[in-house]
């Protein structure tokens, strides 16, 4: 390897280090104290196992092996998805060499990552691809760097790579200074690569200007990604990890090396980790939402820990078995319209906790957002039941010829309505092009016994608006109710898109009343209606990138004008499903008309070994109330859910915006313009008004302790 001059060396290092010899300079960095890096992972035999193929130079990514020539041509792509020459030139696999080496001692290991190393400096200019990647890529060096020359580790290391390595860093760094993508998780990306060379070398000549750089510009990208409820602002569950992790990194180098940062730092990271301890399902897996994959980031909500002392996520990341189970159950994040919706902190086994996820937001800023809007993940018993199929590629060509990143991308891979057979958006592979669909929530409601969650989509593609509501039975099972209006005549999809574990285990049969479809875990019915089919479709789910598996897909079509209607009952169950009932109950107004457009109700009924009830669920449509009679019901309410046992006895009631209740000949409340949160289960009220909260006695409302079975606790 060619021997470099004082003069280049001087070109990088400031003093003292710019006066010394390239042997000097491999001595100081092998013995220096005074620089703290992140602690290093033991090698395995598993390192040894891929770095075996690496001096051969096969590389595997994302499920894709591609066997390349001794001396390769780094800008040559032997994939059809580019996302896999990104991946040779983001040098993950420096870390399977290191480690290796770390396992065996072997310096054949050192000699081949110094090749490659040195090889990439030679033929590639800095920011090839794009500025992330070399970010990336500058994290990976350093990472693989402490495993061979700190602690006179190898011996294979030699000064003119050393300086070489340096000098490359050095003019990476202040490409990335001058080249930061402008928002999103590569700036992160970008940025903490900056600040971690600027700790890690403090020997380069700009290395206090590049340290204050990095904090000011961290700080602004924050402020800027991260929005108000601490969701990163791309919506993507698996992106909003990668740039905790990243900032996750700052902090611990901060503190090793005596760094300080702003208050507002630490501020909105604890808002940013909180959404990551609500979106953890309960076998501790996030949804693979807006280009994610099925991972699990417990344990980095573990080592935020360490900097962030929380009971609360202690008692997430151990499943239940540390610390103190969050105060609140379920939870809405209003800016990025993420609401989690989740029976029991405290469910035992925590693993089989009730979830849901519904997404009311945009679809996030830049490239990654998913046509997707009012979908949502349910969880149950240890297993994913409703799932968001993922992203599996950012290729729109592939080897089949099907364009699998427009299919993934879909409204139809997702859980929603699809009108007329159009994406909510027109497709691109990259950043939407024109006026994007909009969602907002109307009503969150969360209370003893219920949630309840109210949330509209419009789309420029069609005149048609739909509106979601998710109400949740806690913990026993949900109701998804859709209507869709607009002009004209149309022809809706819902889609229900299932676990592949459903594979082969799922059917469909109808009665008198209901439609039902059993699949492991979760019994999916609707009230039967001449106008909509049900079928069973086949599709795929990404776990991972590259990675797809077949799995059932549930839909339902009608044709309509003006106005439709779907109302699915989500029920899971451990091991035998209940036997159940859904119905439309026909709603009247106060004039004795009946309009499905203005009012929904419906009755549930469940038959188990243990019990026998009856539950009815009322919905207004119009923002305006008014009086509506349905069975023996007469409310003014924006919500209202009852449980009738097989006496006729009333066992739960809530409500939401209640403003008026009779049963039967008994009127509980009067006819009043304060709306009401009503909470009744287990003999006590809840009963909530705008400006307090009340917890009372059944007979501290008129004539409901003559209507239910009183049961104190």
């Amino acid at each position: 390897m060619e021997q470099l001059n004082d003069i280049q060396i001087q070109d990088f290092l400031k003093a003292p280090y710019a006066s010394m010899s390239s042997n000097e300079l491999l001595g100081h960095f092998q013995t220096r104290n005074g620089v703290q890096y992140l602690p290093l992972s033991r090698g395995t035999h598993l390192h040894v196992e891929r770095a075996e193929k690496i001096l051969k130079h096969e590389f595997d990514f994302n499920n894709e092996v591609h066997q390349l020539p001794d001396t390769f041509d780094w800008k040559t792509n032997p994939s059809l998805d580019i996302e896999w020459l990104i991946l040779l030139h983001k040098f993950y696999y420096a870390k399977d060499l290191a480690g290796a080496y770390d396992y065996t001692g072997d310096d054949t290991y050192t000699r081949k990552w110094m090749e490659l190393v040195s090889s990439w400096i030679r033929n590639v200019p800095d920011g090839f691809i794009n500025s992330q990647v070399t970010g990336r890529r500058l994290q990976q060096w350093l990472s693989a760097y402490h495993y061979f020359v700190p602690g006179k580790r190898s011996a294979a290391i030699t000064p003119s790579f050393l300086v070489e390595l340096f000098r490359s860093v050095h003019s990476q760094t202040l490409y990335l200074c001058e080249h930061l993508t402008p928002e999103g998780n590569h700036r992160t990306i970008e940025l903490y690569s900056i600040f971690l060379v600027a700790v890690v070398f403090h020997e380069l000549r700009e290395s206090a200007w590049l340290l204050d750089f990095a904090k000011q510009e961290l700080l602004k990208n924050m402020e800027q990604d991260l929005l108000e409820d601490g969701v990163h602002r791309e919506l993507s569950t698996d992106y909003h990890h990668t740039v905790l992790k990243n900032h996750l990194r700052v902090r611990a180098l901060a503190v090793l090396n005596g760094i300080a940062l702003s208050p507002r730092f630490d501020e909105m990271m604890n808002k940013a980790l909180e959404f990551s301890m609500y979106v953890h399902k309960p076998d501790g897996l996030i949804p693979a939402i807006n280009d994610g994959d099925s991972n699990s980031y417990l344990s980095l909500l573990k080592k935020a820990c360490s900097h962030y002392p929380n009971e609360q996520f202690l008692y997430v990341v151990s499943k239940g078995k540390k610390g103190t189970p969050p105060g609140v159950r379920s939870k809405g994040f209003p800016d990025s319209g993420y609401y989690v919706l989740r029976g029991s902190w405290t469910h035992q086994p925590y693993e089989d906790g009730l979830y849901l996820l519904f997404d009311c937001g945009p679809l996030g800023f830049g490239s990654h957002g998913h046509y997707d809007l009012l979908s949502f993940e349910a969880a149950a018993y240890g297993h994913s039941l409703i799932v968001d199929p993922g992203r599996y590629t950012y290729s729109d060509e592939s080897a089949e010829g099907i364009k699998w990143r427009q299919l993934f991308k879909s409204t139809a891979y997702h859980n929603t309505v699809v009108v007329d057979g159009k994406d909510q958006i027109p497709y691109r592979r990259m950043k939407p092009v024109g006026p994007e669909p909009r969602a907002s929530v109307k009503t969150f409601a969360t209370a003893d016994g219920f949630d309840f969650v109210q949330a509209q989509a419009f789309s420029h593609e069609y005149p048609v608006v739909h509106e979601r509501t998710v109400f949740f039975a806690v913990p026993e099972y949900w109701i998804v109710t859709d209507r869709l209006h607009g002009e004209g005549s149309h022809t809706y999809d819902l889609y229900f898109h299932l676990a592949p574990r459903a594979l082969g285990e799922t059917t469909l049969r109808s009665g008198t009343t209901s439609t039902w479809v059993d699949s492991p875990n979760l019994l999916l019915a609707q009230p039967r209606s001449p106008h909509i089919q049900a079928a069973l479709d086949m599709g795929f789910v990404s776990p991972q990138y590259g990675v797809k598996q077949e799995a059932p897909i549930v839909r339902f079509t009608q044709k309509a004008d003006a106005m439709a209607f779907f109302h699915t009952l989500l029920y899971p169950y451990r091991t035998a499903p209940p036997i159940l009932d859904i119905e439309s109950v026909a709603v009247r107004d106060s004039d004795g008309t009946c309009s499905q457009a203005r009012a929904t109700a419906l009755k549930i009924t469940v038959c188990s070994e243990t019990e026998q009830y009856s539950d009815y669920l009322f919905l207004a449509h119009e923002q305006l109330l008014r009086e509506y009679a349905f069975d023996d019901i007469v409310c003014r309410s924006r919500m209202l859910f009852l449980r009738k046992d097989r006496s006729g006895c009333i066992v739960q009631l809530q409500a939401e915006g209640l403003e008026q209740l009779r049963i039967g000949s008994t009127i509980l409340i009067e006819g009043t313009s304060v709306s009401r949160r009503v909470s009744y289960e287990s003999g006590r009220i809840h009963l909530c008004t705008p400006d307090r909260t009340l917890r009372m006695d059944l007979d501290h409302i008129n004539g409901l302790s003559e209507l239910v079975r009183v049961n104190h606790i």
